[in-house]
């Protein structure tokens, strides 16, 4: 007996000290915790403040270099023209155009302001000696003595405003004994200047900034622009670079520091410690509750398995069967429901170019943000890489569904930050009604991925609810797909050739090579029939080699029976410009058939070029060293900038159809033509202007010295056959005749 007490009293001692030891590690843990929960806090706010603040900065210095440049463009003009610009508006007109960010351009001969586009509100400013007058003349005298560009100001402008201006000295006369010309300037309003950036949506967001500069007189800090507030608590600021200056961003957002939360956080860490020492105490005294906890803990992780390891969220599993009980629900209670498919725009993208951390970065924020739209009682899962779904519980009408669906793709399409830069993606959505599209969560769920695919195909960032005919095309698609394999296997496509004709003579100077496929069960399919699925599914990479190969065989042909070395050009896919081995593929069929290089030319779309300018770059500059002739596709459709193209080593820029089709009635259409060529030969490129039709638009191309022209005003695609020696001379006497 006095045996066993001596064992409780030991048993009992054993666990006063083990709850004892329990509290105090777990007290010790939860203080320790409170104290590096509020150092991470404050490293965070410093991460993300240096983040936010250069972002604004790179916003700021490359709109200050973009807009700069266009004086730069200027002075090469002047320069060119010994000191004058003939027709200066359209000039100035056609470099605003293209350079964008700019208020309005001066000409300053000798100081003296002359000339300024747009004049309308600025005629204050004409005459004002710059040398003499202005009290930042010290800055101009500057940029004549360095000869280099000076930025000016921001100051108040003679015609009212503030701005900032950078001013070009030009000097004319050959090198060592040329003279001082006078100044190209550009204007740029400070209130356009900080309108690129964030900063005022950053300040409704509690932060503040101040952007100053040194006086370039006093050299005491010069504030330029300011948040209502003053800048204070953690601070970033980062120096940005402009011409003979350096503009300063700092930038905070004040976090007071809630010292009774630490407090209570210690607290909270005791009141931990005596809870657990006495569940410890609790459970060495009763080993059946022990094994409860470890059973409600078994079954926590297996809740786990419902949730998405990355953003929390809902997954396929759990999003199924809340999908099942809510078919069950909208059944008894008559009452609709809505499922949303959303899938990310290019979001491979962001992966490609930052990494998957800063991908899984992007998801996290994503799905942030669908929470945040969405009532607490709706469903929010991703279904996998960058799908999500959305499940309305309580739909009312389609008219709500839609506009959920909008204010989704408004908050998805604000800007990210990642990696000091900012990236903006899109996305597509589908919508299934519930029960009105299906009584299952399979049937539901392909339902609103073939909606999501349908508003891809419509231009992306939309939204399309499903219907019986989506169902329809996308079991069309698979038969179309399948299709494709017997084609590429039984060789069933075809080519057939659209002459190019010279503007100047109208002479026939080259084709371009055309798909079409001669289905075994119907007639002859033309590309919009099969291209795009091509290119989902990947096969457009094999049959973008074939026409290669083929044009190289017809061009081999032509040579021996004609004696021509008239150019054929293909078009390459996207998918196919980005294959590794397309240069390697190119070059050895061009070899295996034996032809000049020079009588190949390769289209590349617009768009494609600008996914990854430095990567297109280099393919380019591979092809054209074969002696490849190389042509930029639908040209002014995609975003290219002057100074990207610049860079690209093209011969030619083929001008879209979408602007020759209005050209004689539509006077935009007009000046975007007459611009688009002006700068092409300003860089020494050709210009095609393709989707002639009418002999008064082969007139106004002619007029603004287009190069060359295709169309059916001369002729429709049509077998290499068709296109015989005197079949060829007689297109090129009808063309000239129509002209």
């Amino acid at each position: 007996m006095q045996s066993h007490s001596r064992s409780n009293k030991l048993l009992q001692m054993n666990r006063y000290v083990i709850s004892a030891l329990m509290f105090v590690l777990v007290a010790g843990l939860g203080v320790y915790w409170s104290h590096i929960s509020q150092r991470a806090i404050d490293n965070e706010q410093r991460l993300l403040m240096n983040e936010i603040v250069n972002a604004q900065a790179a916003t700021i210095e490359r709109r200050l270099a973009q807009a700069l440049s266009s004086t730069r463009i200027m002075a090469v003009e002047v320069k060119q023209q010994q000191g004058m610009i003939d027709d200066f508006d359209s000039y100035a007109a056609e470099v605003l155009l293209s350079v964008g960010g700019v208020s309005n351009l001066q000409l300053a001969p000798g100081g003296i302001i002359e000339k300024i586009y747009p004049l309308k509100g600025n005629e204050t400013a004409l005459g004002h000696n710059i040398l003499k007058d202005d009290s930042r003349r010290q800055e101009a005298r500057l940029a004549i003595e360095e000869r280099r560009l000076t930025l000016a100001g921001p100051f108040e402008l003679i015609q009212g405003g503030v701005a900032v201006i950078g001013r070009n000295p030009v000097f004319l006369g050959p090198p060592g004994d040329d003279a001082f010309w006078g100044f190209t300037s550009a204007l740029i309003f400070l209130d356009d200047l900080l309108a690129v950036t964030e900063l005022n949506q950053l300040q409704s967001k509690g932060y503040r900034y101040q952007l100053t500069r040194n006086h370039p007189d006093t050299g005491q800090p010069d504030l330029i622009s300011a948040s209502e507030k003053p800048v204070s608590g953690i601070q970033q600021a980062i120096n940005i670079k402009v011409p003979n200056a350096v503009w300063t961003l700092t930038m905070s957002r004040p976090a007071p520091r809630a010292d009774w939360m630490t407090g209570l956080a210690y607290l909270v860490s005791l009141l931990a410690g005596l809870l657990t020492a006495w569940i410890v105490s609790f459970v060495l005294q009763q080993p059946e509750k022990l094994k409860e906890i470890v059973r409600q803990k078994t079954a926590e992780l297996e809740e786990l398995a419902f949730y998405d390891h990355l953003t929390g969220l809902a997954n396929r599993r759990l999003l199924i069967e809340q999908l099942t009980q809510v078919i069950r629900q909208s059944a008894r209670d008559k009452h609709a429901a809505a499922l949303l498919y959303l899938d990310l725009d290019d979001f491979k993208r962001v992966n490609d170019s930052l990494g998957h951390e800063a991908g899984d970065r992007l998801l996290k924020n994503i799905s942030d943000r669908l929470t945040s739209i969405v009532r607490e009682s709706d469903i929010v899962a991703r279904l996998g890489g960058d799908e999500f779904a959305v499940l309305l519980i309580d739909a009312k009408s389609l008219r709500d569904v839609s506009r959920i669906a909008e204010k989704l793709i408004e908050q998805i399409e604000k800007p990210v930050p990642l990696d000091n830069k900012e990236f903006i993606v899109s996305t597509s959505v589908g919508i299934t009604m519930i029960p009105t599209d299906g009584h299952d969560a399979t049937t539901l769920l392909s339902n609103a991925d073939i909606a999501m695919y349908a508003a891809k195909r419509a231009g992306k960032r939309n939204f399309r609810f499903f219907d019986q005919a989506m169902q329809t095309k996308a079991l069309e698609k698979m038969q179309v797909e399948e299709d494709l394999i017997v084609a590429i296997s039984q060789n069933q496509f075809v080519l057939h050739y659209q002459p190019l004709l010279n503007l100047s003579d109208n002479s026939l100077c080259s084709f371009e090579a055309l798909i079409r496929w001669q289905h075994s069960e119907s007639s002859l399919l033309y590309p919009d029939k099969f291209i795009s699925i091509a290119e989902e599914t990947g096969k457009i990479v094999d049959i973008g080699y074939w026409v290669i190969r083929e044009a190289c065989k017809t061009i081999k042909a032509r040579a021996v029976d004609h004696d021509k070395r008239q150019r054929i050009a293909v078009n390459l896919s996207p998918r196919q410009f980005n294959d590794p081995d397309l240069l390697v593929n190119i070059r050895d069929i061009v070899r295996s058939e034996n032809i000049d290089a020079r009588s190949l030319e390769i289209e590349v779309t617009e768009s494609t070029l600008m996914k990854d300018i430095s990567v297109a770059i280099e393919v380019l500059s591979e092809l054209k060293s074969m002696g490849i002739t190389i042509t930029i596709d639908d040209f002014g459709t995609g975003y290219s900038s002057l100074a990207i193209l610049k860079q690209l080593p093209v011969d030619k820029l083929k001008i879209d159809r979408s602007f020759v089709m209005d050209l004689e009635s539509d006077r935009n259409d007009q000046e975007i033509v007459r611009g688009l060529i002006a700068i092409a030969h300003t860089l020494k490129i050709k210009v095609v202007a393709e989707g002639i039709e009418t002999k008064a638009q082969c007139r106004l191309l002619r007029e603004y010295g287009c190069d060359f022209g295709q169309g059916f005003l001369f002729s429709k695609p049509l077998p290499i056959q068709a296109f015989q020696t005197k079949q060829v001379f007689s297109v090129k006497s009808e063309v000239a005749t129509q002209s």
